[in-house]
């Protein structure tokens, strides 16, 4: 059987010591919405705190608690009085310090994780969930906001789509042994206004 292309790629890279990641950029501006879709009966949406989250009796959702910190909003979905969706976003000097992957103005955010517990998933909260997050981020004064997804995650990918968010860009870093900062080649989306300092 021949090897494909892409995982000969993956192997020589991983002998010479070199690691890689590929993202693609997704932003939503947030000065004029679509209408959010409808959530299933007997779901709500809400923002929430870290101590909910740390109290959650899901377990894909507690562990990430973790996301909670200075300069970050948590948004869940709750089924009854269960937390069964939780979106992190992160934004300011906490964004900077903690990862500043894409750079950020004073008033645009990131979101850095978007989870379903399992028995929950394939029923569309997950869009929900971004398109609430989105008018309560509006409403704080926020006017712009990033996400990056792994370049084949497609279920995230047609999530953000699904919500109305556009590709701005792909991004693939290259760390090397000799070098302690990765190479980054970045290719902006044509459709889409990316900022130059991007």
């Amino acid at each position: 059987m021949k090897a494909r292309p892409a995982t000969l790629g993956k192997a020589i890279a991983r002998a010479l010591g070199i690691e890689y990641s590929c993202f693609r950029m997704f932003s939503l501006d947030l000065d004029s919405l679509p209408e959010p879709n409808p959530l299933p009966p007997g779901y709500r949406c809400a923002e929430v705190t870290g101590d909910e989250v740390r109290a959650a009796s899901q377990p894909a959702i507690r562990g990430e608690a973790w996301y909670c910190g200075d300069d970050s909003l948590g948004f869940g979905v709750l089924y009854g009085s269960e937390l069964v969706a939780l979106q992190w976003v992160w934004f300011g000097e906490g964004y900077r310090r903690r990862r500043n992957f894409w750079p950020l103005e004073r008033n645009e955010a990131k979101s850095v994780e978007l989870v379903t517990a399992p028995e929950h998933r394939g029923i569309g909260l997950a869009t929900c969930l971004k398109q609430f997050s989105a008018r309560q981020l509006a409403a704080k004064g926020f006017v712009r906001v990033y996400s990056r997804i792994w370049w084949n995650n497609w279920p995230s990918i047609r999530v953000s789509e699904k919500a109305g968010w556009k590709p701005v860009a792909l991004v693939v870093e290259l760390k090397t042994p000799l070098r302690s900062r990765p190479f980054r080649l970045l290719w902006h989306s044509p459709s889409q206004f990316i900022r130059k300092d991007a």
